[in-house]
């Protein structure tokens, strides 16, 4: 027992790690499907992944040396299917009491193959609506792929393997799996139903979170950054090396030509937000509202400070001001303020969310006719939280 609880210990240990790896790119996927990233979702997959590396561990750990590994007899694979039931027989005549036979070593084991693999059928059946058969399919997988680990030596690290690999436990693990897969209305009947998670995802997609717009602008100057150190590059070779035309060109091309000619940068696309405005110019107002938003607002003290001779101090001081209110309003946005910033104010732009859905919500006619066939584009105003 305290083996696996060592082994649980350092799944969630390294869970956290994991997780920060993994968030970006989950954000991402679930914005650009859903539009949201409701917290029970979340929940659930990570869970998933939490269970997966705690069942990996307990595959694998405790970790010999080498040394030990040389040292212990050659690990002959067990491939008699039900082998283990005669074992079963055996310990039943050889216990004096049913608590004797409980704490056999066949039991405890068995059980613990079963463990191992059942919260994997719930998982599959409640989050993944996966069939009985294919639940068995997928356990069966994964049961070979802890055998198999076990009979590389850790995928060769090991020159041979310190686990045996038996056949038996494919069986048992995939009974597990389908035991999982069976109880699962009754593990899971105080959570709600997959569908009506995705429905609730959508639903809240339609609104352009504060959290949703900062993943698209941690997503733009990733690329800004790259394209602005690629123009730097080409700047060099042509012995025209100067930072702030490398900026103010990047700027032009990706922050200002860019959404003015598509209504969205690349990030704003991954997760489902373009730029509207109701003017009658609107390619206009997204014009000037980027060149406000990025000109003046964020990359504007580092081109006031470069230009700071040939500016006025009177303007100097407006600007600061304006900044300092600006700043002041995107700090309040954070924080859930839903009146449209200074930037979208002054230019008539707001952003709105580009989700697409397979099934209508009750009592919302659809507002794309051209759309497929149970399929609805909503575009909705931006709001300040999921």
């Amino acid at each position: 027992m305290e083996i696996y609880l060592e082994s649980i210990k350092t799944a969630f240990l390294i869970f956290p790690f994991l997780a920060f790896l993994i968030t970006i790119p989950y954000l991402l996927l679930q914005y650009h499907k859903y539009g949201s990233v409701p917290l029970i979702r979340s929940s659930i997959v990570y869970t998933f992944i939490l269970y997966l590396l705690a069942a990996y561990f307990l595959v694998i750990l405790p970790l010999p040396s080498k040394e030990e590994v040389l040292t212990m007899p050659t690990k002959i694979p067990q491939l008699i299917p039900f082998a283990f039931v005669g074992d079963f027989i055996d310990a039943i005549k050889e216990s004096s009491s049913i608590i004797a036979f409980l704490k056999s070593p066949i039991v405890y084991t068995t059980l613990f193959n079963i463990a191992i693999t059942l919260p994997f059928g719930v998982y599959l059946r409640y989050y993944f609506k996966k069939k009985w058969y294919t639940t068995i399919i997928y356990t069966f997988l994964l049961s070979l792929f802890f055998e198999l680990t076990q009979a590389s030596g850790l995928y060769g690290i090991y020159p041979k393997a310190y686990r045996l690999f038996d056949v038996d436990d494919l069986i048992i693990n995939t009974l597990g799996g389908t035991l999982g897969y069976l109880i699962t209305p009754i593990v899971t009947c105080f959570l709600p139903a997959r569908d009506e998670i995705d429905k609730m995802s959508y639903k809240k997609g339609k609104i352009v979170s504060v959290y949703r717009r900062l993943l698209a602008f941690l997503i733009d100057i990733f690329v800004f950054t790259t394209l602005m150190f690629v123009i730097l590059v080409v700047l060099t070779l042509l012995n025209h090396d100067n930072f702030m035309l490398a900026l103010i060109l990047s700027i032009s091309i990706y922050y200002i030509i860019l959404p003015t000619l598509t209504s969205s940068t690349l990030g704003k696309y991954l997760v489902k937000i373009k730029l509207s405005s109701n003017n009658k110019h609107k390619h206009l107002s997204i014009f000037l509202r980027q060149f406000l938003l990025y000109f003046i607002i964020i990359f504007g003290p580092i081109i006031v400070i470069n230009y700071n001779n040939y500016i006025n101090g009177l303007i100097k001081l407006f600007y600061i001001l304006f900044l300092v209110y600006a700043y002041f309003e995107m700090f309040l946005k954070f924080f859930g303020r839903k009146k449209p910033l200074i930037y979208e104010r002054l230019t008539k732009t707001e952003n709105i969310s580009t989700v697409y859905y397979m099934e209508p919500l009750e009592n919302e006619p659809s507002q794309d006719p051209k759309s497929v066939v149970n399929c609805k584009k909503e575009e909705v105003k931006d709001e300040s939280r999921d």
